[in-house]
């Protein structure tokens, strides 16, 4: 008798998968397919996205042997042109470089311009849009005023900044090419203070310290 159940079992088992078969056997099959295509689809564009990533970082790293060998002008259209097909963080760091090249070229004007619109743009990266600002804070002091300067470098300075040492240079040395040297000399002693202030910095800021000293000596003597 328990064979007889059994079989029963069997049957109306079968009987029920066959039904459901009728009912949803294309919907399953078409969502098995529509798997399989998402799963091919996304490794082919893993794989090409991988692919272009290379290709972005070699064209990356051939700019950057250009700008190291002293093609400025040659460099900078390379960068500018990564920038404008690139994608991921390539756009930002390439106009970034390109601004760098403008600058190594002479170009001071048009660097500086660069690097605002860098630091301007809302989706240039935070950090990359902070360096965009200190870097054209330290081209101003070629080719603006000390205001103008100031207004630039004094928000970087703020506590907590990644560059507030850089903008604290920066605002030395407005302060002494416009022949405020008082001024100079008391941002010199706060960077000094400050345990926060890397040793590039410091060593920097004590040559215009040096200068200011022999400059003060030497209006004493006249």
């Amino acid at each position: 008798m328990a064979d007889i159940f059994n079989e029963i079992d069997e049957e109306l088992r079968q009987e029920k998968m066959k039904k459901l078969w009728d009912r949803w056997g294309v919907f399953i099959l078409v969502v098995a397919v529509a798997i399989v295509l998402a799963v091919a689809g996304w490794r082919f564009f893993e794989h090409e996205r991988m692919k272009q990533a290379e290709a972005f970082g070699d064209a990356f790293v051939a700019a950057s042997r250009q700008a190291e060998a002293g093609d400025a002008k040659a460099a900078e259209e390379a960068f500018l042109a990564i920038a404008a097909k690139s994608s991921g963080g390539y756009p930002a760091l390439a106009a970034m470089r390109a601004a760098g090249a403008r600058a190594e070229a002479g170009e001071l004007d048009k660097a500086l311009a660069a690097f605002d619109a860098l630091a301007a743009n809302s989706s240039t990266p935070k950090r990359v849009a902070e360096m965009a600002r200190i870097r054209a804070a330290y081209l101003a002091l070629d080719v603006e005023e000390r205001a103008s300067i100031e207004a630039r470098a004094t928000p970087l300075a703020a506590a907590g900044n990644p560059y507030r040492a850089e903008a604290g240079e920066v605002l030395v040395l407005a302060a002494w090419k416009a022949g405020d040297a008082a001024a100079a000399a008391r941002r010199i002693g706060e960077l000094e203070a400050a345990a926060d202030t890397p040793r590039d910095v410091l060593e920097r800021l004590a040559v215009i310290s040096a200068l200011i000293k022999a400059q003060g000596s030497a209006g004493k003597a006249d």
